[in-house]
């Protein structure tokens, strides 16, 4: 007989490099599905703009996914490696306008960045100083819930 859950989406929000922890968040989420969700009536859904969305068009790209997958969202979380991501023409990068737009809605944010030390080749210096201006107009204005650095997965 079917049986009423709480749902609650979380979506994972980074640049292109950090695929291995996505792998290790979905991970996460099923081992606490299993482990606490029937206890708690509760279920938590990985939701992630590669298998979360579909092909639209009318309008800016990043837009149509904020619309399908970010906004339908309960908790984001965004993570950041190496690159900062693509400017959005809203935002420097798709994962700074989820972030922020998470933020203005109300949900509960939380930011991820990798502890790595500054790297030596120019392109990847500019991406770090991008992460952590960023990082830093965050943690200002206290707007995330969570600002926290790990290490690599």
């Amino acid at each position: 007989m079917p049986e009423q859950i709480l749902l609650f989406r979380v979506f994972v929000g980074a640049p292109s490099d950090v695929d291995e922890a996505h792998v290790v968040i979905r991970g996460q989420i099923e081992q606490w599905n299993r482990d606490h969700g029937p206890l708690a009536g509760a279920r938590v859904e990985f939701t992630h703009w590669r298998t979360h969305s579909h092909p639209a068009a009318g309008g800016r790209p990043q837009a149509l996914l904020n619309k399908q997958v970010v906004d339908q969202c309960d908790i984001m979380v965004g993570i950041f490696n190496a690159r900062f991501g693509s400017p959005t023409g809203v935002a420097d990068s798709g994962t700074e306008e989820e972030i922020r737009r998470s933020i203005k809605h109300g949900k509960k944010v939380m930011v991820y960045f990798n502890n790595q030390p500054i790297p030596k080749q120019r392109k990847a210096r500019n991406e770090f100083a991008r992460i952590e201006k960023f990082k830093q107009q965050a943690g200002e204005k206290r707007h995330l819930s969570y600002l926290h650095r790990y290490a690599d997965v």
